[in-house]
């Protein structure tokens, strides 16, 4: 049996953006789906303190805050 994840990983990425998503996060990021992304995208903007949702027409929504996450290796 192949690993799942093999056709996943084309090969090594370049992290962009960090954050740590709590539980309650998540739920605000799906409350913000069914409220207000109609079946659109809905773009994720993480900022050093917090996170938010930025809907097709422009809202930003703030989802919660985060933690500075451990630096990333290089």
């Amino acid at each position: 049996m192949k690993e799942p994840t093999a056709h996943a990983r084309p090969g090594p990425l370049a992290v962009q953006a960090r954050a740590e998503f709590t539980l309650d996060m998540l739920r605000n990021l799906v409350v913000v789906f069914e409220a207000a992304a109609e079946d659109r995208s809905v773009l994720v903007e993480m900022g050093d303190r917090g996170v938010w949702a930025v809907t097709h027409d422009g809202h930003r929504l703030f989802i919660g805050q985060t933690a500075a996450p451990p630096p990333l290796d290089v």
